[in-house]
């Protein structure tokens, strides 16, 4: 088990300088497996969209009534440049948390299909 030190959650963006990580959690933001690919497909979009932000990795779950719900992690300059995001993506945003601490356990493994 690795616990990264609460200032290791800045990250130093390819373009040099220090960003914060955020947690984004997104309710029912897709209603459908196609909805959610189309988004996977948007990845180089974002990065596009503003230098601020940077998407680092999404962890999707599906609902009971079959929608799908992400816990997006993204580096940015601040909460207001991923507002602007969600806007731009029309993606709902329930909160914006900054990540203090990161304790990795393992490697994030493959995901297996039920």
């Amino acid at each position: 088990m690795v616990r990264v030190p609460p200032m290791a959650c800045w990250r130093t963006a390819a373009y040099g300088r220090p960003m914060p990580l955020y947690l984004v959690p997104r309710t029912r933001a897709w209603l459908s497996e196609e909805e959610l690919a189309a988004t996977a497909d948007c990845l180089q979009a974002v990065d596009a969209i503003s230098p601020d932000i940077r998407w680092i990795r999404s962890y999707i779950v599906q609902e009971d009534d079959g929608t799908f719900s992400g816990y997006c992690v993204y580096e940015a300059s601040d909460p207001d440049a991923l507002l602007r995001h969600a806007e731009a993506m029309k993606l709902p945003t329930d909160a914006i948390k900054p990540v203090v601490s990161t304790i990795v356990a393992a490697p994030d493994p493959e995901p297996v299909r039920a």
